[in-house]
């Protein structure tokens, strides 16, 4: 009796076991079909449908390839003024050592004045003769004055420097006949340089200070150098 009781009992554990299994795998099942259905699916990256790109418009000038330098034209150029004619040539055969050509102008600049000390004009030549005669009877050189503005006027000197004149009137401040000063306007001759040529000012300035030269390069119109 005992030994039936014992079978039933394990067949019993048997069936339980059994059932258990079942639902254990029923379950685990269960959560693979879930998890396959919220998983993505796979598509390769070549079967993708690329999206249209959208044309992008730039405000941006296009670049364009720069240009070679032209050639530098033929210039004209002022060079510099020089006061003496030997000063001038050297600075002539400095430009035209550099290949260009070169113009010289003579021009009239004023300069300090003379000074020139006088009697009269007077009237008539027959007073300014007797005059000149009673100057030099006190031993005062004199000549008279013939022609031009101061005609029939006797010169007592003629001198580069006021102070020179100054003093001659000091000299003879007593003197019967009024002494005056006439401003004679005197002029000195300056030369202005010329460079025509494919050149720039300052390749100018360098070759003539090279040589000791003063030099004030300005660009001119092409008409001063012709």
């Amino acid at each position: 009796m005992l030994r039936w009781v014992f079978v039933l009992l394990l067949l019993a554990n048997v069936l339980y076991a059994g059932w258990n299994w079942q639902q254990q795998r029923s379950a685990t099942m269960a959560e693979a079909r879930q998890a396959s259905v919220a998983r993505p699916s796979l598509v390769l990256v070549d079967e993708l449908e690329a999206p249209p790109v959208a044309a992008v418009q730039s405000d941006a000038a296009p670049i364009e390839e720069s240009s070679s330098p032209e050639e530098l034209s033929r210039q004209c150029w002022f060079a510099g003024d020089y006061a003496d004619k030997d000063t001038a040539d050297r600075a002539v055969s400095v430009i035209q050592g550099m290949q260009l050509e070169a113009r010289l102008n003579a021009r009239e600049v004023p300069d300090e004045p003379d000074y020139w000390v006088h009697v009269g004009p007077f009237e008539s030549r027959d007073r300014a003769v007797r005059a000149l005669q009673q100057l030099r009877g006190r031993n005062i050189d004199s000549f008279l004055i013939d022609e031009g503005e101061l005609k029939n006027a006797i010169s007592l000197g003629f001198f580069s420097q006021k102070s020179s004149a100054q003093r001659l009137l000091s000299r003879y401040r007593n003197l019967e006949y009024r002494l005056q000063v006439h401003e004679v306007p005197r002029f000195a001759t300056h030369y202005d340089l010329y460079a025509l040529g494919r050149v720039e000012g300052d390749d100018i300035k360098r070759a003539l200070e090279r040589e000791g030269l003063t030099a004030k390069p300005a660009k001119r119109d092409k008409k001063s150098c012709i």
